[in-house]
């Protein structure tokens, strides 16, 4: 009887430390996640009127750009 208490005991530390090794990945994802989010966001365009304004100023905008910005805009810069 001791010895399958000794047995429990040693499976629910196991147990412990498995939990406590998920969860450590678990924390690693999310700040993995975390660091993602914030990249997209500096990388997002924020202000489309200066850049179609800076764009127009160097002779690189068109009417295809102008298209194509809105159409960013609307589906991957959200």
């Amino acid at each position: 009887m001791e010895k399958d208490i000794k047995t429990k005991i040693i499976e629910l530390y196991n147990q412990i430390e498995n939990i406590g090794l998920d969860i450590s990945e678990t924390k690693r994802t999310v700040e993995d996640l975390e660091i993602e989010i914030k990249e997209k966001s500096e990388k997002a365009i924020k202000d489309v009127d200066n850049l179609k304004r800076e764009l127009k100023r160097d002779g690189l905008y068109s009417d295809k750009l102008e298209e194509f910005l809105e159409n960013y805009m609307k589906y991957y810069n959200k």
